[in-house]
């Protein structure tokens, strides 16, 4: 691009400014027929007003011809083009300017100041350099204007009514105007140019840390996707090992319960003691086998694909009914609470059991004899409110961030020797989420835990895979 237009204004934007300096020339040539009307006639300043009207309407044929050019002028015009384009107008804008002021009183004419809004439209326009150069010419067609006028060489146009006679050949009053209108010009186009450009490195700053925003978005859409498949890949990769391995297991369960129960003949007693702890831990990994089958089909989204109505009432019945026989036995008072009626809920039946059913599990398996459970169900809105709430062992501060983690169990509950694959409240916040719902919990170390499940009763609105 060439040096008279910024290097860094983008091309469009110097086309829509110019369009815009278009504008505003229609603005000029009312401006100017309002004063040539009013002036005479509230003021009784006398204006010779033949050659204003043909300034005037040269000004009118100029900017329509301009106005053409900038509609016509292709978008790939070259920057040069462009640049050459917007000086021309700035510098015939000065002329007809100067024709203006020379034959409405020339330098007596107050409105000699407007040079200044050319200036600061070429500081908008143009760059630094050409904005100079528009002053220089601004100030050589003043200086031309007012020295001609001065030596006779061409017509003075008196404004009669307004000053006195002659002041125009005064030498003092001459160059002090000059004086003050050059200075004035060349310290608007400072002060405007930069400012200007301090706007446009801005303005530079700006769009590239939007084009750097935009390719990290890209970078990170990219890497969300890639982790999205692994996940996605890893998680088939649970499914299919928990599938594959939970059937031989649970074969070997079977062959193992034949030989424990003396089908098989009479075992000796260290052979029995021997025989019931590996049934244990069979039964252990069987657990895991099946939460992980439970946490990856969850996570794939799979128990929702056929959502129905679902009366959250009677889950909460079968599970009480289920787990009331291991409260009674470890000395636990089991408590729900239930609004009157059906509690309907858009979801999957097996998986909101899957989900209650982790919650009591673990505040019985963690609550001491004597301790109690409670279990609720609120209506908030178009909201479902679950609470499992117990007095047991809760979870110590420092690993609370830790505890949806899939396999993790807190110390406390590794040091109480209860059993468990670490992956229940994983698979409830799993459920919960793929319900659009979500988990919140509040615990105390040896004061017990409460968690909340909220759940829309209209189910979630769409399913997605991590």
């Amino acid at each position: 691009m060439a040096s008279a237009v910024q290097t860094n204004v983008d091309l469009d934007e110097l086309r829509d400014r110019i369009s815009w300096l278009a504008r505003l020339r229609w603005l000029a040539v009312l401006g100017v027929l309002v004063t040539i009307w009013v002036a005479p006639r509230l003021f009784g300043v006398e204006l010779h007003r033949f050659p204003l009207y043909v300034t005037v309407a040269a000004l009118v044929g100029y900017n329509l011809v301009f106005w053409v050019i900038g509609r016509w002028v292709p978008r790939a015009t070259a920057g040069s083009a462009v640049s050459y384009f917007a000086n021309l107008q700035i510098a015939v804008d000065l002329v007809a300017l100067t024709a203006l002021m020379h034959f409405a009183g020339g330098i007596e004419n107050p409105f000699i100041s407007y040079y200044v809004f050319h200036i600061v439209i070429a500081s908008i326009l143009l760059s630094r350099i050409a904005t100079y150069l528009q002053v220089t010419l601004a100030i050589g067609l003043l200086v031309a204007m007012a020295l001609l006028e001065a030596a006779g060489a061409v017509p003075h146009y008196h404004l009669r009514g307004f000053l006195g006679e002659n002041l125009f050949r005064s030498p003092v009053y001459v160059f002090g105007t000059l004086f003050a209108i050059a200075t004035m010009l060349y310290f608007a186009a400072f002060m405007a140019t930069s400012i200007t450009s301090r706007l446009r490195r801005r303005e530079a700053e700006i769009v590239r840390l939007s084009d750097a925003l935009r390719e990290h978005a890209d970078d990170l859409s990219r890497a969300y996707e890639a982790l999205r498949q692994l996940e996605g890949a890893r998680t088939d990769y649970l499914h299919r090992v928990a599938h594959h391995i939970r059937s031989p297991l649970a074969t070997l369960e079977r062959m193992l319960a034949v030989v424990s129960e003396g089908r098989t003949g009479r075992l000796p007693e260290r052979s029995q003691e021997m025989l019931d702890r590996a049934r244990v831990r069979l039964r252990e990994v069987l657990d895991l086998a099946r939460d992980l089958l439970v946490l990856s089909r969850t996570r794939e989204a799979l128990p929702l694909v056929d959502r129905s109505k679902v009366d959250f009432s009677s889950i909460v019945r079968e599970v009480e009914s289920d787990f009331r026989p291991q409260a009674g036995s470890a000395s636990v008072s089991l408590a729900v609470s239930l609004p009157e009626g059906p509690v309907e809920i858009v979801g999957d039946e097996s998986a909101l059991t899957e989900l209650l059913e982790n919650l009591v599990s673990n505040a019985l398996k963690y609550t001491p004899a004597g301790g109690e459970v409670r279990v609720s169900v609120a209506l908030r809105g178009d909201r479902l409110e679950v609470s499992v709430s117990d007095s047991g062992i809760g979870i110590p501060a420092a690993e609370q961030d830790e505890i949806f983690e899939e396999f993790f169990r807190a110390t406390n509950a590794r040091e109480s020797g209860k059993d468990g694959t670490g992956l229940g409240l994983s698979i409830v916040k799993a459920i919960a989420e793929t319900h659009g719902g979500e988990v919140s919990f509040e615990s105390e170390e040896g004061q017990g835990t409460s968690f909340r499940v909220w759940l829309p009763r209209r189910g979630a609105r769409a399913l997605s895979t991590p």
